[in-house]
């Protein structure tokens, strides 16, 4: 039995790699500046320089970087966080993108337990 949630691992090692993907994403593909990629992220813009520089976020990157499902999946939220008109609120997004992470991650050998969000999802 532990005391480690289970979101422990995603918020340590899979966000921000997540994030340091998102993060190139808008600097490099959608051409945002750092100040304007950090505002739309929630973070500061050392923490985007480091996520672009791959100073954070690395332990599982490549992993990610490998599934196509999971990048299309990324792809998709940064294009919604690019679009004037699109949803304001995407933080919901990185449960459903933790989820499927964590498929990714145990399908390259992984095994992460499964949160109430994941829980409620296969229950249904």
């Amino acid at each position: 039995m532990s005391l480690v949630p289970p979101c422990e691992f995603s918020v340590k090692e899979l966000l921000p790699a997540m994030r340091s993907i998102i993060a190139t994403k808008l600097v490099k593909d959608k051409g945002y500046p750092l100040y304007r990629a950090a505002m739309v992220m929630g973070v500061t813009p050392a923490a985007v320089a480091n996520y672009m520089n791959k100073r954070r976020g690395n332990a599982v990157r490549d992993i990610i970087e490998r599934d196509p499902r999971l990048m299309e999946m990324i792809s998709d939220l940064v294009d919604k966080m690019a679009s004037p008109n699109g949803p304001k609120q995407l933080s919901t997004y990185y449960c459903i993108l933790c989820a499927e992470g964590k498929r990714v991650l145990k399908k390259n050998g992984l095994d992460l337990p499964s949160c109430l969000y994941e829980t409620n999802i296969i229950l249904k």
